[in-house]
């Protein structure tokens, strides 16, 4: 069965659906050009938000130390500057331009002092502060369907230093809270949820699924495995452009509604025609025998609720092409094809290990049959 067919079939049913009806594979187009400034943007995320920015006809302004992937966007104007200095000097050239800009996009992940400072500078320059966020600042993750009102993680009373040990989700929460003081009414908060992407930063990151299934050999898959939720960049993108045009403020969980398992992995089969025989495992004997393919989590962890989100105007692509950038952006960095999972970077096994839990599970089917 192709692709095609399967994405009208009922194989498909539980997770198309819920997909389709926000499903879009083109941009909500700007109907004025609009002054952007964007504070990084040549790194992880930020290209992808900047590609599309410039898609939609934005003025565009970047502020970075120009280390990190400088050939980038040469046709941008560049401030250059540095937020990681405790004295704030790093952010003397920004402050020496006089422009204003429409909105300002931070994707900060580091210390909150950072934020703090490019809020309190530009907070009377941008009509819009947005901030890129994380799910990852709900202090519970038990209940399903966590939606925007629910409370954050419980923080110090200190506030940061420049150089902190604070893991990520406390750095993200002391930003956001940071940026509702500083800027009350023109804060806007995308609270994303795994974003995946061609674009990669680091080894484990690496399209596991994807490039596992389109190799079409054997591959494990871990059974009892309800939900899966992630966040494709491009759409995040588009949504946070949409949200800066129409002035929409506030937090927004910004993923693909909750899917089932099982249809994410069948989805990538048959997008990819793989002939792969996959091996559906209890979660359970894969953890005995030490494989952690996902890792284990509360019951909300892959339930978000995104219904607000959908309500303001995020339109999520269609799974096909989310997983046909990250097959592209894993072939440029290895057009030979020879990434190898398994060492302790990659969070996933080794063909070995693969091999050896199939053994395994045969063999404990086996006995429990005899």
């Amino acid at each position: 069965m192709n692709r095609r067919l399967f994405l009208q079939s009922g194989a498909a049913a539980s997770l198309l659906p819920t997909l389709s009806s926000c499903a879009s594979s083109t941009p909500i187009i700007a109907h004025s050009k609009k002054r952007v400034l964007v504070l990084g943007g040549t790194g992880f995320f930020g290209p992808e938000l900047v590609e599309e920015l410039l898609a939609q006809g934005h003025d565009v302004t970047l502020f970075n130390r120009g280390k990190t992937n400088p050939h980038l966007f040469p046709q941008l104007t560049k401030i250059r500057g540095d937020r990681e200095t405790e004295d704030v000097s790093g952010l003397k050239n920004l402050r020496a331009n006089s422009q204003r800009w429409d909105w300002v996009v931070d994707t900060w992940q580091g210390s909150s002092k950072a934020v703090v400072d490019s809020a309190k500078l530009l907070a009377e320059r941008v009509d819009q502060y947005q901030y890129v966020s994380t799910v990852s600042v709900y202090d519970k993750w038990d209940n399903i369907g966590i939606s925007e009102n629910e409370p954050l993680n419980p923080l110090p009373d200190t506030s940061e230093p420049i150089v902190t040990n604070n893991r990520y989700a406390l750095r993200k929460t002391f930003a956001e809270l940071a940026l509702k003081r500083i800027l009350p009414n023109k804060s806007v908060f995308f609270r994303s949820h795994g974003m995946r992407g061609s674009r990669n930063t680091h080894p484990r990151h690496e399209p596991y699924w994807q490039v596992k299934v389109a190799r079409g050999k054997q591959f494990v898959v871990p059974a009892n495995v309800d939900h899966y939720q992630v966040t494709d960049m491009v759409s995040l993108a588009r949504f946070m452009i949409h949200c800066g045009v129409e002035g929409h403020m506030g937090p927004y969980n910004v993923c693909y509604p909750p899917m089932l398992f099982k249809e994410f992995i069948q989805a990538i089969v048959n997008h990819t025609n793989s002939s792969v025989k996959l091996h559906w495992i209890p979660q359970e004997f894969l953890l005995e025998n030490n494989v952690r393919l996902i890792r284990e989590r509360p019951a909300g962890r892959y339930r978000f609720n995104v219904d607000k989100a959908l309500k303001a105007g995020l339109r999520n692509r269609p799974l096909e092409q989310l997983f046909t950038d990250q097959l592209r952006g894993y072939h440029r960095r290895n057009p030979k094809d020879d990434f190898e999972f398994g060492k302790p970077e990659t969070a996933t096994i080794s063909v070995a290990q693969e091999a050896q839990i199939i053994k395994l599970w045969t063999a404990h089917q086996h006995s429990g049959s005899s």
